[in-house]
């Protein structure tokens, strides 16, 4: 393996992930959690980022080029489990660092630090591949790469930390039973949570977490890792996909720039205000 690439791969995907982390790390100036803690869940994040790399690395072999199996597994599955995975990587730092976490902010603290070490060795992986192919283009790579990909990644998953922290300090209600949860969870998911974003407007931009029935925090946590799994394949398709032979990549652009905007708003005094965990 060419040394050269190697270092040109680390370094236009090592500095771009720094980047967009101090870039959200000095957003939380007023509680921001331990720098340590913060590179233990970077590195995590970059960590989990291995097995689906191996697989992707394999899938063209295993789906005996079936594009139908390649799209579904790239684009909807592996979005899903993407977001399971960084998420589950922000939690288990959490869980051994209760103490700091101590605002609705700190839920996309954690969760875009661990989206941005699994994008990091995303992209290492990638520039790895495409310089090795000599195609022409870099510059456009790594600059896609940097802004869209890496952007996208942490606002999916910023969302799905944001709900995560909501449900860590709300209220803990009696579980659904299980023979009802499905069918109950779906029905009031479409209803409240897409529908009318009850949880965004009512609780999460209000810094209320909520003190009165309705979820189960697992089931709610479960939620959020939907929506940014929704968002996450609306990503994957228009990035991938073409229409009428034209790349729609561009349509993301305004997505991407109103995602950031909305997440720099939670870093306002609502969600940086240090509270309670309701029990």
């Amino acid at each position: 393996m060419n040394i050269s690439n190697i270092a040109i791969a680390l370094f236009f995907a090592l500095i771009p992930a720094l980047a967009w982390l101090s870039l959200y790390y000095h957003k939380d100036y007023k509680d921001p959690e331990p720098k340590k803690i913060i590179l233990q869940t970077f590195l995590l994040g970059a960590l989990v980022a291995l097995p689906f790399l191996g697989f992707r690395y394999f899938l063209p072999s295993i789906s005996n080029g079936s594009m139908l199996f390649t799209g579904v597994v790239g684009v909807l599955i592996f979005a899903a489990l993407e977001e399971v995975t960084k998420l589950s990587a922000s939690i288990f730092i959490v869980t051994h660092h209760k103490r700091d976490f101590n605002q609705l902010i700190d839920g996309v603290v954690y969760a875009v630090t661990a989206a941005l070490g699994f994008a990091f060795v995303e992209n290492m992986v990638y520039l790895l591949s495409f310089l090795a192919s000599g195609a022409d283009g870099v510059l456009f790579v790594v600059a896609f790469r940097s802004l869209g990909t890496m952007l996208a990644h942490t606002l999916f998953s910023g969302l799905a930390g944001l709900v995560w922290a909501y449900a860590y300090f709300s209220k803990q209600i009696s579980p659904f039973q299980k023979k009802q949860l499905l069918a109950f969870e779906l029905k009031d998911f479409i209803n409240r949570e897409i529908l009318t974003l009850h949880i965004i407007r009512q609780n999460i931009l209000k810094a209320r977490p909520s003190r009165r029935g309705g979820h189960e925090k697992r089931v709610l946590v479960l939620e959020g890792v939907m929506l940014a799994t929704f968002l996450h394949i609306i990503f994957n398709m228009t990035t991938t996909f073409e229409l009428f032979g034209k790349n729609m990549t561009f349509m993301v652009i305004p997505g991407l720039i109103g995602g950031f905007l909305y997440v720099s708003y939670l870093f306002t005094k609502k969600l940086n205000q240090k509270i309670l965990k309701v029990v």
